[in-house]
């Protein structure tokens, strides 16, 4: 994959009795790298005012998915499959703690050009159940991205 990529990131929740959906798609550009054998994602996004930009670096493993976000945001979390994660989520608003209890996570490169991750958790807020929650991303290099983001 090329450093200059566009990343495409879905988020969508599922909550309440009646599995209420929410979603959110953002298509940003960003820079891929591999660093002692670690793939990194680095880019900007604009917080939920759409104003500020949040800084975000994403490592990825093999069996776990770090994403630390820097800005009018402030937040490290880790989704390692199996495992439940507690971390502070620092907004204009106020910090919550939120607790990320991954499910599943899968990466495939399926060429060169094309990386998709999806992440399977429940989120917590403030110690209580909030969604059950699926990131998907999918990270194409910028020259051959074409018509997939048009």
């Amino acid at each position: 994959m090329t450093r200059d990529v566009l990343i495409s990131l879905k988020g969508l929740q599922y909550q309440g009795p009646d599995n209420e959906q929410g979603n959110a798609e953002l298509i940003v550009p960003g820079k891929y790298y591999i660093k002692k054998g670690v793939r990194y994602l680095i880019y900007d996004e604009p917080d939920d005012s759409g104003e500020k930009n949040c800084h975000t670096i994403m490592k990825i493993f093999d069996d776990r998915i770090e994403i630390t976000r820097k800005g009018s945001l402030s937040v490290s979390m880790n989704f390692l499959k199996g495992c439940k994660n507690q971390c502070s989520y620092k907004t204009l608003m106020g910090t919550l703690m939120v607790g990320i209890d991954t499910t599943d996570i899968v990466i495939t490169q399926p060429d060169d050009d094309t990386m998709k991750i999806d992440i399977f958790y429940n989120l917590d807020l403030n110690y209580a159940f909030y969604a059950e929650c699926h990131m998907e991303m999918d990270i194409r290099s910028k020259d051959t991205a074409g018509a997939f983001f048009a």
